[in-house]
């Protein structure tokens, strides 16, 4: 396993959490600061999704090009 890509996600994923609380504040509609942290997880959570299917896409678009 290699620990410094683990550790290079993990500050990946703690960059990308700071960046869905920002975007989370700058919302008028939360109430109280739950609401703010299970908004700024869905946005991290959607975040993380996106790149898992560009991913995909991306191997999907290599593959066809190889055939």
């Amino acid at each position: 396993m290699n620990y410094e890509k683990i550790n290079m996600e993990k500050d990946i994923n703690s960059i990308l959490y700071a960046e869905s609380m920002k975007v989370a504040l700058r919302v008028d509609f939360l109430i109280n600061s739950e609401e703010l942290k299970l908004y700024a997880v869905s946005i991290y959570n959607a975040s993380i999704w996106g790149k898992k299917i560009d991913k995909k896409n991306k191997a999907l678009k290599k593959n066809r090009q190889l055939k």
